[in-house]
């Protein structure tokens, strides 16, 4: 909804061009990055819960954003926040799921829970131009953010599941190994 939201605020193709995809881009692997190195020192499940609440106030960037005059300055900070913020949820993400797939079945586990990860984005996305003619951008994006509340929620009662690391089956192996 980003792009018919960019040019009902009056900015080129050009313009979001520049803007969201020269930008965009770089915020997003600076957020990868920066957001990699905090899950190492907060752990998956605290950033998943501030990275989560990062990205849900880069959404209201969008609110406040439909409500000023047309700036690439504004566009270029309201779309890196969103980005780095993306960036940085993304890798917690991955980080999560890495740690809940057994390593025997990694590969098919990663793709359906990635799979998974699409449906809702898919299904809300089908009525979200009629929920903008009804409410306008600014509250839409509103409505985006609060809906971030639900998974923020759920965070802290899912604990990483218990499966056996690698070196946890080593450290079993060799307990168990006969002694010779």
């Amino acid at each position: 909804m980003t792009t018919p939201f960019y040019i009902k605020m009056g900015y080129t193709l050009a313009e979001i061009g520049s803007v969201v995809k020269v930008a965009g881009i770089w915020a997003t692997i600076v957020g990868g990055l920066v957001g990699g190195a905090i899950i190492i020192r907060i752990g998956i499940n605290k950033a998943l819960f501030v990275f989560g609440v990062l990205q849900a106030a880069a959404v209201l960037g969008f609110a406040w954003l439909s409500t000023t005059n047309h700036s690439l300055v504004n566009l270029a900070i309201v779309v890196s926040a969103e980005n780095f913020s993306i960036g940085m949820a993304t890798a917690a993400f991955v980080a999560f799921m890495a740690s809940v797939t057994n390593k025997r079945f990694s590969a098919t586990q990663y793709a359906l829970l990635t799979s998974l990860t699409s449906i809702p984005s898919t299904l809300v996305s089908m009525p979200a131009g009629y929920l903008v003619e009804a409410v306008g951008w600014f509250n839409f994006f509103v409505i985006c953010a609060v809906c971030a509340i639900p998974g923020l929620l759920m965070i802290p009662k899912i604990k990483t599941f218990a499966l056996p690391s690698d070196h946890e089956e080593q450290e079993v192996a060799k307990a168990t190994a006969p002694q010779t």
